[in-house]
This record gives C-alpha cells, sequence and structure tokens, in this order.
C-alpha cells in the first residue's frame, strides 16, 4: 500500500540525531499494516568508509522496523557529479527519486517525509494503511506540529506504539496542538513532512526536480505540480497529525544564517507544467546500479563468521609482545591477529567494485585476507605485482590474480603494502627491504599521479609499520592516523609531494642535551654529542638541498649533515 520515503547520512547532522531517526523510524514501522507497506532511506553520500546510517543504529531499532526498512546506498562517487553544483552533502531530489525509482510497484502511494517526524493517528483507524487504502485519486498533506526536544528525548525509542501515544496526549495536555496553514498549493506549512502521493503520478511526471540542489522548497515544487494535476491538495488533518521532533538548539547548515536556497520564483511561481521532460529518462539514476541492504541480523555477524572461518582454532594464551626503544625494528605481527583490524577498514566498500591493489611476501597474511574477501561478498579478486607474485609464491592463492604493475595501479581502490618478512620470526633480507621500499614509493608516485588528473585519492593501508623503520617512511608520504600498536598497521592518503622551501626546524626533536625555546633548539652548558635529530622526511626523485644554520661550536654537526642529505 505505501512506500515510505526518507533520506539522510551517517553524521551528526543536528543535535542528537541517533534518538530521533530511531523514534522515527520505530513509529513509522508501528504504522504500516501491509504487506507490502516499506520504509525506504536513501543513505546518500556516506563516506565509503562508514556503514550506512541505519546499520550504525540498528541495535536501537525496532525489529517491525528492520523488517520494514530498505536501505538504499548512494555512494560519493556519485555525488561527485553533483558537487560543483551545491554545497550540501546530502541531495534531497536525487535521494527521493532513487528510492522512488526502486519502490515497490506494488504499492499504489509513496509517503515522502524525513526522520525526525512521529505521526499520530487522530481516529479508530490506527495505521497509515488503512487511512491510505480507500482515498481518491490525488495527492494529499497532513499538518505538522512541533515537540521540544526535552519531550522527545525522553520517549522510549522501542516502545514505538506508547510513544505514539504519549505525543498525541501532550499535543492537547501540553498544549503543542497548533496548526499552521501555508498557500493553497501546500495547504500546511512544512509540506514536506507529510507528503503522500500517487507513485504512478511520481512516474508520470518525472520525479522531484533534480536541479533543486541548493536546498528548501523541494517539497513546494512537487506540491505545485501535482495541484496542477488535481486542482487541489487531498487534506488528511482530521485523520493524522504528523509531529516534528526539533532539533534547533543546534543550528545546522540548512537552518543557518548563510544556509543556500533554490529560486522559488523559477521553481514554484513560475512552474506551469506538472512534469520535468529534460530528466524523464535518468531521474532517480535510472540505470545505475545502486546497493541495497537490509537488516536482516547483527551488522557484524557475517563479519564473525568470515573471521572465524579463516582464523581457525580460537587463541588459548594471549601473546605478550614488547612495545619499547629496546625492541624498535624487531616487532612481527601474527596474520590471525591483524586479520579482523584489516578486514575492518575495508568491510563497508562496494561489494561490486572493491578492487584491492597487494604487495608483499607473507603468503599467510595475504592467503587468509582473500578467503574473508571472498566470503564477505567481495567480488573483485586481489590484484598482485606479477613478478612480486612469481617470487613469493602468490600465484596459486584462490580470489588472487597477479597483473602487471602498471595494471594494478591503474584498477585498484586501495592498496595493501605488507612490510612483514615472508614468515612470522623472519628477518627481511636487505634485497626483501629494498624491493619493499620501492614498491611503497612506487606506490605513493603513482597515487599522486593519479589524484593530480583530478581522480579521488585511494586509501594506503601499511602492515607492520609501526616501531619499525617503515613507520617513518609512511609517515612521511601518508596522511595516517596514530592507530594503537595493536593493529600493527598505518592508514590514510597519499600526502602531496613536498614543492619549494620548507621549514623543517619545529619537526626536529631535541635530545636530554638541549631544550626547545619556541622555534630554537638550544643546547644545554655541559651538553655533549647529539642534541637534536630528525625529521626523518623521504624525498621525492630530483635534486634537493638543506640549508642550516646554528650558533656556537656547532662544525662537526653541520659536517655530519652535509654527508646525511
Amino acid at each position: 500500500m505505501i512506500s515510505i520515503v526518507l533520506y539522510g547520512r551517517n553524521d551528526s547532522y543536528g543535535y542528537n540525531l541517533h534518538k530521533r531517526a530511531a523514534l522515527s523510524f520505530n513509529c513509522m514501522a508501528e504504522l504500516l499494516t501491509d504487506d507490502d507497506d516499506e520504509i525506504l532511506f536513501v543513505d546518500y553520500n556516506t563516506p565509503d568508509d562508514f556503514p550506512t546510517f541505519p546499520e550504525a543504529i540498528q541495535d536501537t531499532l525496532t525489529p517491525l522496523a528492520r523488517k520494514r526498512l530498505r536501505i538504499l546506498r548512494v555512494r560519493p562517487g556519485i555525488h561527485e557529479r553533483f558537487r560543483s553544483k551545491t554545497r550540501l552533502v546530502a541531495l534531497e531530489p536525487i535521494s527521493r527519486n532513487v528510492a522512488v525509482r526502486r519502490s515497490n510497484p506494488a504499492n499504489r502511494w509513496i509517503l515522502s517525509t524525513n526522520t525526525d517526524m512521529i505521526f499520530v493517528p487522530q481516529t479508530g483507524q490506527w495505521s497509515l494503511s488503512d487511512i491510505s487504502r480507500d482515498l481518491p485519486y490525488g495527492f494529499y498533506h497532513a499538518p505538522r506540529l512541533e515537540i521540544p526536544e526535552t519531550l522527545w528525548e525522553g520517549l522510549d525509542r522501542q516502545n514505538s506504539h506508547g510513544a505514539i501515544e504519549m505525543i498525541k496526549d501532550w499535543g492537547t495536555t501540553l498544549h503543542l496542538n497548533e496548526i499552521v496553514l501555508g498557500a493553497k498549493t501546500i495547504l500546511y506549512d512544512g509540506p514536506g513532512d507529510f507528503q503522500l502521493m500517487e507513485r504512478s503520478d511520481l512516474f508520470r511526471y518525472d520525479g522531484f526536480h533534480e536541479e533543486m540542489l541548493l536546498g528548501w522548497h523541494v517539497d513546494s515544487n512537487i506540491a505545485k505540480r501535482l495541484y496542477l494535476v488535481h486542482g487541489t491538495v487531498g487534506d488528511l488533518g482530521e485523520l493524522v497529525y504528523g509531529y516534528h521532533c526539533d532539533h534547533t538548539r543546534q543550528i545546522t547548515p540548512m537552518h543557518s544564517h548563510s544556509r543556500t536556497q533554490n529560486d522559488w520564483r523559477r521553481f514554484i511561481d513560475n512552474v506551469e507544467e506538472p512534469g520535468v521532460p529534460e530528466q524523464s529518462d535518468i531521474w532517480g539514476c535510472n540505470g545505475e546500479d545502486i546497493e541495497e541492504v537490509r537488516l536482516s541480523g547483527g551488522f557484524s555477524s557475517g563479519y564473525v563468521a568470515a573471521l572465524r572461518s579463516a582464523i581457525g582454532a580460537p587463541l588459548e594464551k594471549p601473546p605478550i609482545v614488547k612495545y619499547s626503544s629496546e625492541s624498535y625494528g624487531f616487532v612481527d605481527y601474527d596474520p590471525k591477529h591483524i586479520l579482523s583490524f584489516l578486514l575492518d577498514i575495508f568491510i563497508t566498500a562496494n561489494v561490486q567494485t572493491m578492487v584491492i591493489g597487494w604487495m608483499g611476501i607473507r603468503r599467510e597474511t595475504l592467503e587468509m585476507f582473500a578467503q574473508v574477501w571472498a566470503k564477505q561478498g567481495f567480488v573483485q579478486p586481489i590484484l598482485v605485482d606479477e613478478t612480486l607474485a612469481r617470487g613469493s609464491n602468490l600465484n596459486d592463492i584462490p580470489n588472487v590474480i597477479a597483473v602487471s604493475q602498471v595494471d594494478l595501479f591503474a584498477r585498484a581502490g586501495a592498496f595493501v603494502i605488507d612490510f612483514g618478512a615472508p614468515k612470522i620470526g623472519a628477518q627481511l633480507t636487505s634485497t626483501q627491504k629494498n624491493m619493499l621500499t620501492y614498491l611503497f614509493l612506487e606506490t605513493v608516485e603513482a597515487e599522486r599521479a593519479s589524484m593530480a588528473s583530478g581522480k579521488a585519492p585511494r586509501r594506503v593501508v601499511s602492515l607492520n609499520a609501526i616501531h619499525t623503520p617503515y613507520e617513518s617512511l609512511v609517515a612521511a608520504n601518508v596522511a595516517a592516523g596514530l592507530t594503537p600498536f595493536a593493529t600493527r598497521m598505518r592508514h590514510g592518503f597519499v600526502l602531496p609531494p613536498i614543492v619549494g622551501p620548507q621549514d623543517w626546524t619545529a619537526l626536529l626533536r631535541p635530545t636530554d642535551a638541549a631544550e626547545r625555546e619556541g622555534t630554537v633548539i638550544r643546547a644545554r652548558p655541559d651538553a655533549t654529542g647529539m642534541i637534536c635529530f630528525g625529521p626523518y622526511q623521504h624525498l621525492s626523485k630530483g635534486g634537493t638541498g638543506l640549508n642550516s644554520s646554528c650558533r656556537g661550536s656547532c662544525l662537526p654537526m653541520r659536517r655530519r649533515m652535509r654527508r646525511q642529505v
């Protein structure tokens, strides 16, 4: 009967987003009673590294809400085509059209609303399905009323029926009920919080207007266009109220003094036809593969099952490792230990398109990762450099294929560089160290060239890159976060190359023989030996030079610096 259309992204948009959204999801699901009813949430432009918003809060959703909910993920790659036209990161008309295009064709109605609304029936008809079942052909609005933040924050998000009844009581006892009328084409103020439209009309008249990318009035535009079709707005004000969970303590971009807005004259006053023929074949990302996510089980259940299958027997006794100055350069990692941390980085990537470019010589790590990669549903094989694969016996690992270095850099969506020795407890030879360093630096140069051509940056993950000589190599070339030692990895995106004069004095570290005073490192009066060190910069190919200055007896130090550049 009804497809409820919502949109958003996994961010912190407005105060207490997760609470009001969970209330909305749960209370909407409570009012759907037909088998075909559904809630369509378009997760728009959530970073690829994060789960969708409903996945992140699914433990706060009722079983009924999880059953009704379909999540359509629109990734940042699709948003990229609109980014130059707006500063908004979540686009309403695109999102709503994606949902409408993929809604259940068995349903007559599309209810376009938002994730801060709670609907309260006003008569004996409890469900939205029953309210809309026998409505005449048309489109319908209902009044929007406000709930202060303190009130909705006190509701139990898991008790949907109780929340609806409580809000109905507050409406009269706390004098919340105030119906605000609007223009004849919208009937009530805030029309976008309850727009019940014939699904067939939205297909016939090309959906929501996709040039409305600046914010506001998307609801008034579709209302004006459908008003031209039907000549009136259907009024459901006697049957249902829509209560809005106010969240304006924290000003959001849509409500700020510097907000942008779509042109009212162009998109409402001057609209004379119901259709948008210029988008008739493309609205709603027609023909594009939009991922659908269902909350059929715990978000991590498949993740845990894949890891258990690859790891095998459980750990009997935790190993003890030392993270201290004397262990520098001698740390190692167990592939079974880091596997969950490595998979975690990619778990939210697109299973159809994500390609990993792998460079390393520890077979066990690649073998285990390739196994969990496939079990998580990723369809693309892992790419390894063909020369490296032959030399390290990696050619026969399932879900792994050897390609040329050029092909690897062209096809990969992310990179893993494993600085581990061939086996646990072994040490890399000089040849192996040089080879891995070379591959890492080639990856950095290839990625810089890719970004310079306008392509999106790709994540670089380095294993065994904490408390080893490779840590400074990675830090000089990758904007890597300070990840815990237990992960054994540094990851992030490649830094731009060093260009022009650089002042590195702030990066020098004084020893116990010196102290820093602002930008100056001053040797203590009785100092002997080294007074400072760093900053461990790895320079790109080409000519470089170093200029240094010091006061006092520092000639030997200057000679050493010249020799080490």
